[in-house]
């Protein structure tokens, strides 16, 4: 009897080891999940910060790099167009591709010089006399307030698509076309319409 009770502790022994043994197992395959998520997340957020810091980086060099861009654009045409005269078709193509970058470039100068036009260069051709007439400045000061709000949209604008062209602000997404009327409504009034004509 003392065999089968020390048998039995014994087993009872083993049990609890085991049952030890298994839970400190699980509590450190546990732990280590544990530990595996939070070294996610902070390999997550370090990736983000890495990314703000290079977004950061080249938000400061954008506008110095934006300053160059007209100029880098057309040293490089230019700089093919002077390497291309060995074959005349080549110098003509490469000469017309610096013409046409040259031409877009001076059109965004021009849409902003341009929003400024009108009132204010009759303004300015009056103050350039030498005697300015008060009158017509007080009428071309009237003209410029009354028209300011269209003038101000053009000057936006023209503003905007210059800040597109170098790079500083994204190109806004094109308008949705509008869908044609549906047929279908159409197809019950003429539907009314033949009823009656067919009554008669």
């Amino acid at each position: 009897m003392g065999e089968a009770k020390m048998s039995d502790k014994v087993k009872m022994i083993l049990v609890g080891v085991v049952s030890l043994l298994v839970g400190a197992a699980a509590g450190g395959g546990f732990g280590m999940m544990q530990v595996d998520e939070v070294t996610q997340q902070l390999n997550a957020a370090n990736q983000q910060k890495d990314e703000a810091l290079k977004g950061l980086d080249l938000a400061k060099k954008m506008p110095d790099e934006s300053a160059k861009k007209f100029g880098k654009d057309l040293a490089a045409l230019a700089t093919a167009a002077s390497n291309a005269t060995d074959e005349p078709a080549k110098t003509i193509d490469a000469t017309r591709a610096l013409l046409t970058a040259r031409d877009q470039i001076r059109a965004s100068l021009d849409g902003v010089r341009a929003s400024m036009d009108g009132d204010m260069d009759a303004l300015a051709a009056e103050l350039g006399a030498a005697n300015p007439n008060a009158d017509k400045i007080k009428v071309a000061l009237e003209s410029l307030k009354q028209n300011w709000p269209a003038k101000e949209q053009a000057i936006e604008a023209a503003s905007r698509k210059l800040l597109v062209d170098l790079g500083l602000l994204q190109a806004p997404p094109a308008p949705k076309a509008e869908a044609a009327p549906a047929p279908a409504a159409a197809a019950p009034a003429a539907a009314a319409a033949a009823a009656p004509a067919a009554k008669k």
